[in-house]
């Protein structure tokens, strides 16, 4: 069965990141990726420096401000090794950002299920504890899903034929969701609920994958994001940029 995660690097702020960065990971090795931050975390208690630092974060593991940079690279290397989906929206941002704006990484969630999953929604999906502003659990319908013709621009400016997806949802209350529960074969919901990352070690396995992108996207170093790339892990994505009102 898969399992589904959301996090994010960066932030909404006009004045703070340049970009902000959605992420989601969908894969069937949730134990194997528990194991891996385990094991890390282990590695981190046998030193009195890295212990402290992961002590002071509540023995979370977060990409930035990782005290040791050789571990850090093993951990995403047996990390890359795995059967792992991350789909990504990178957001480039002249302007503040609208929380609601995060919604759109449920298109390729969605998109997945369609095309890779046979419209099986995964077992869990589990969202950082602030991904949709603090909320304990939220419920999506997929309205419409649809592709069609479209014109896309080669490498040599000459038109080419290309599809585009068309992806409507909506979110509905946990009533709705509860009813229409009864009756999958007829919709596809899901159900999505926040979790505080200190005690997901997905979580914080995402965390480490998105703040290696966030690294290369934001300053421009790619080195951590060029160990995932080299593995297993299956990247798919694309830029969207909000120019100043």
């Amino acid at each position: 069965m898969e399992f589904a995660y959301l996090d994010e690097s960066g932030d909404l702020g006009e004045k703070g990141s340049k970009h902000l960065i959605l992420c989601l990971m969908i894969t069937r090795k949730k134990q194997e990726i528990i194991k891996i931050i385990r094991e890390t975390k282990k590695r981190l208690l046998e030193k009195n420096k890295t212990a402290r630092w992961l002590n002071r974060h509540g023995g979370e593991i977060k990409f930035y401000g990782f005290p040791d940079d050789v571990l850090v690279r093993r951990t995403l290397k047996k990390l890359s090794e795995l059967d792992i989906k991350i789909y990504y929206i990178i957001i480039e941002k002249h302007r503040k950002i609208e929380q609601k704006l995060k919604q759109c990484i449920l298109n390729p969630l969605f998109s997945h299920v369609i095309e890779i999953s046979n419209k099986k929604i995964p077992e869990k999906i589990i969202a950082d504890l602030d991904f949709f502003d603090k909320n304990k659990e939220l419920f999506f319908i997929l309205q419409k899903y649809f592709s069609h013709p479209t014109k896309i621009k080669g490498e040599n400016e000459q038109d080419r034929n290309g599809m585009k997806k068309e992806i409507i949802f909506s979110l509905i209350t946990k009533e709705t969701y509860k009813k229409l529960k009864q009756d999958e074969k007829e919709h596809i919901i899901a159900k999505i609920a926040h979790q505080n990352s200190k005690l997901n070690e997905e979580l914080q396995a995402l965390d480490l994958i998105c703040g290696s992108m966030f690294e290369w996207v934001e300053h421009g170093n790619g080195e951590y994001y060029e160990i995932l790339q080299k593995g297993k892990i299956k990247f798919e994505g694309g830029k969207i940029k909000f120019n100043k009102e």
